[in-house]
């Protein structure tokens, strides 16, 4: 039914494009979005449909992490899964964690069960046969977000478990019997969700692994560097894109409207980021854009994007369908008041400007 509305809707439009054009510019120009670097772009004709400061660069919260889905895929298998075991050692009040830094732990079992995280506490009882209330872990290659939340989880559970860091080689030696391991979801998955759901942990993560992996230093220039090298080879307009975390929390961070929507044009039919396109949230229907487009109804389900806010700043990027075509899009919107109803003005916005563009005979 949908999709017939809007059939007739672009019906309607078809014998006067210049008004649906005038719309969009409008929509484009609202006082809401307060001047943003904004860029809506037909691939099947090459050309702008309408842009603004798309070359300026914004601050993209969250809409980063399109940018640190495609380079961890750009250097890493879709397929890589990482073990964490849990072994024996000759100390019965002793257990040695053997991690291989999955970015995709918790030691919550909801967690586990909602979004498909590794269940550290799951090899944790496995091992605690006893069910001692005081032990030691030793552990290799978790990240200290691990080590607090399980420090964390252990003591709501009133246990008093200590933490202590091994080297590998130690790690060889104390280790005798492994006792359980995890394997987690394929990174491929774990894309997807940091997409869907905003994850500014995983993403963080993700983005220091490539980092390292690549031989860079693990810190704001470091990453910059992985990013921009990474990103040159897919064709995408770097010189001006600073990044300074992988989850967009960071105000330093930059990109351009330009740059974003290059991406999304460099990835959307090539299978080694597909992960990247089916964790976009869909307008009014998944993710962080399931309460949204209540005043734009004509664009529910039509709407393929990234979210993202921090401060001052409110963003989406993504895909927009209308009729046999799909529009590349990305509105970042860095000039907003910090206050919770601007922001929730410049989402409105953006949804509207988007129904035009999905209604709209340009």
């Amino acid at each position: 039914m949908r999709r017939l509305l809007i059939t007739f809707l672009i019906s309607i439009l078809i014998s006067n494009p210049a008004v649906a054009l005038h719309n969009l510019e409008k929509r484009a120009n609202s006082t809401a979005l307060a001047g943003p670097g904004l860029l809506v772009f037909d691939p099947t004709t090459n050309q702008a449909l309408v842009q603004s400061g798309a070359d300026s660069g914004r601050v993209p919260a969250s809409v980063l992490k399109l940018f640190t889905a495609a380079v961890v895929l750009q250097n890493f298998d879709p397929n890589t899964r990482y073990v964490t075991s849990i072994w024996s050692t000759a100390n019965e009040r002793d257990f040695l964690i053997r991690g291989a830094l999955d970015p995709f732990l918790t030691p919550y079992r909801s967690v586990a069960e909602k979004y498909g995280h590794g269940y550290l506490m799951g090899i944790i009882n496995k091992a605690n046969t006893s069910e001692l209330r005081k032990f030691k872990i030793l552990y290799t290659d978790l990240y200290p977000g691990d080590i607090k939340n399980l420090t964390n989880a252990f003591k709501n559970q009133k246990m008093k478990v200590t933490f202590e860091k091994v080297r590998n080689e130690e790690a060889n030696s104390l280790g005798i019997t492994e006792v359980a391991s995890l394997t987690s979801k394929p990174l491929s998955r774990m894309i997807s969700h940091t997409i869907l759901w905003s994850d500014n942990l995983v993403a963080d993560r993700l983005a220091r692994a490539v980092t390292k992996y690549v031989g860079n230093q693990v810190n704001g220039a470091g990453i910059t560097k992985t990013y921009r090298t990474s990103l040159a080879t897919l064709g995408i307009p770097v010189k001006d894109l600073i990044v300074k975390d992988g989850s967009g929390l960071s105000k330093k961070n930059s990109v351009t409207a330009r740059a974003t929507v290059e991406l999304l044009r460099a990835i959307r039919n090539n299978p080694q980021y597909l992960s990247i396109y089916e964790g976009l949230p869909i307008s009014g229907e998944t993710g962080t854009l399931k309460t949204r487009f209540s005043k734009a109804q004509n664009a529910i389900g039509l709407v393929h994007a990234k979210t993202g806010w921090v401060n001052r700043s409110v963003t989406m990027a993504g895909y927009a369908e209308s009729g046999d075509k799909e529009y590349v899009f990305a509105i970042l919107a860095d000039g907003i008041s910090p206050t919770l109803s601007a922001r929730n003005a410049a989402r409105r916005a953006m949804d509207k400007f988007l129904e035009t563009v999905v209604t709209g005979n340009h």
